[in-house]
């Protein structure tokens, strides 16, 4: 081949690299306390599922499925978070209580509150990102923070629903409260979905949730 096909090849390689599509979500990440307690039950019990459930980090999403590159989805992130910061400041994330779904990325999982204030910076981030808002099927939004995901009988959601309970709310009304938790900041990740060992899932930005008047 010739030193100008090479630079050819080459540049168009580089450009379908650069041009690459992805799927992106943007997370509330907890604290680490919070998430030291949910990474440990997260990695604990998928250790012990015989490669049923992956390993993940704890987070609950505002918005999930925006498809794009990656300079789309950092552009647009920067602008939703503007806007979140605006409207609503630092989003509060209170616990309810551990419940089960049947879901592969909603089986066991961490409840929180849906306070108009999350359903609403949800609902802003979504239609941001041209998504309908919501949780699928006319549903609507359910912030929760994921402790298992995968494919289990009743019986075994059940029991890692009441391990989950136990690891992080325990019998004691006032876990709750150490369950909960003041996001002062918004993470873009990369999510593919269709990769149940999430493994490829990464962070690829992170943006205060501050207005201009507040950073100044």
């Amino acid at each position: 081949f010739s030193s100008h096909h090479c630079i050819r090849c080459h540049f168009h390689f580089t450009r379908r690299v650069v041009m690459a599509t992805s799927v992106y979500s943007l997370w509330l990440e907890p604290p680490p306390a919070l998430a030291s307690t949910s990474a440990g039950f997260i990695t604990r019990y998928a250790g012990a599922s015989g490669g049923r459930c992956p390993t993940f980090d704890p987070h609950v999403t505002i918005a999930g499925g925006f498809v794009g590159t990656e300079a789309q989805a950092k552009e647009k992130s920067a602008a939703i978070v503007a806007s979140l910061a605006s409207a609503f400041g630092p989003l509060r994330c209170d616990a309810m209580e551990v419940s089960a779904g049947t879901r592969f990325h909603q089986c066991v999982y961490l409840r929180m509150v849906p306070t108009e204030q999350l359903a609403n910076a949800h609902a802003l981030a979504a239609r941001a990102f041209g998504l309908e808002p919501g949780n699928g099927g006319g549903a609507p939004y359910m912030p929760h923070l994921s402790l298992v995901y995968g494919q289990l009988t009743d019986a075994q959601r059940e029991d890692a629903r009441r391990d989950g309970e136990t690891a992080l709310l325990g019998n004691d009304a006032a876990n709750v409260a150490d369950a909960s938790f003041v996001a002062a900041e918004v993470t873009l990740w990369r999510t593919d979905i269709e990769d149940l060992t999430c493994e490829s899932w990464s962070r690829v930005d992170r943006y205060p949730l501050k207005s201009a008047c507040d950073a100044s």
